[in-house]
């Protein structure tokens, strides 16, 4: 613990005054409906599996998490002036979108294997037409290395807050939370093949909380994915932790 720690002190001051901070300014600019927070863990690692349409839905899910979070950030946002500076107070850490960047797997490998829970985004980048895009691999990757769950999440209605900020309306968002899953245990090591598929139906499972014309990528869905994933249970998480590591020792 002592070398993330060093990185990602308990929570700093100013994560827990940003949390109240936005808690507070969301209530005069934004109508939140939340739902499923009760899905969350409320210890040991979690990915928390966001979908991504607006600047607001990671700040969503820090401030009204029922746990401590740790989120990814795009590293273009470390090197704003002034954002920069809150971003790394806050507490996150940088990703460089578009490319497989080890350093941020290893550091949110990281996070998970000390008992954080991690929020990131799936489709690995912001939607710029609000809808579903395909998932990518690293959410899956991340548990079946760490055997933390994964907590889908469905964001939206925050494309238009801009345009409602200027008219000064409020803008209405959805945060609704599902069960938490994990990878099917197999045998084998799982094949691309498979994780693609584990990939989808996390996405499919984050769809399934969004009204049709939101699923992008994932609209009229036709190929079989299902069974790729399978319910969590705290209760099992020792075992499913023991067997990831026999299964890398070997």
């Amino acid at each position: 613990m002592g070398e993330l720690s060093s990185l990602f002190p308990r929570r700093p001051w100013f994560y827990h005054f940003g949390n109240w901070f936005l808690r507070l300014a969301f209530r005069i600019i934004l109508r939140v409906e939340l739902r499923g927070l009760e899905n969350i863990p409320r210890a040991g690692p979690a990915i928390i599996a966001i979908s991504h349409s607006s600047f607001l839905d990671p700040l969503l899910a820090g401030a009204y998490s029922p746990r401590d979070v740790v989120p990814m950030a795009k590293i273009e946002a470390f090197n704003l002036p002034v954002f920069g500076l809150i971003v790394r107070s806050y507490g996150a850490f940088p990703v460089r979108r578009g490319e497989a960047d080890m350093s941020a797997f290893k550091t949110a490998l990281k996070v998970l294997q000390s008992g954080y829970a991690l929020v990131m985004a799936p489709e690995g980048h912001r939607s710029e037409s609000g809808r579903l895009q395909q998932g990518r691999e690293g959410a899956i990757m991340l548990s079946l290395r760490s055997g933390a769950p994964i907590v889908p999440v469905a964001v939206w209605g925050g494309k238009a807050f801009w345009k409602n900020l200027a008219r000064l309306r409020r803008t209405d968002v959805k945060f609704f939370v599902g069960a938490p899953v994990l990878p099917a245990i197999t045998e084998s090591k799982p094949t691309r093949e498979h994780v693609a598929a584990m990939s989808d139906e996390l996405m499919l499972r984050i769809a399934a909380m969004m009204p049709p014309e939101m699923h992008g990528y994932y609209t009229n869905w036709a190929r079989p994915v299902a069974g790729y994933l399978q319910p969590y249970r705290a209760v099992e998480m020792a075992t499913v932790i023991e067997q990831k590591e026999v299964a890398n020792v070997n």
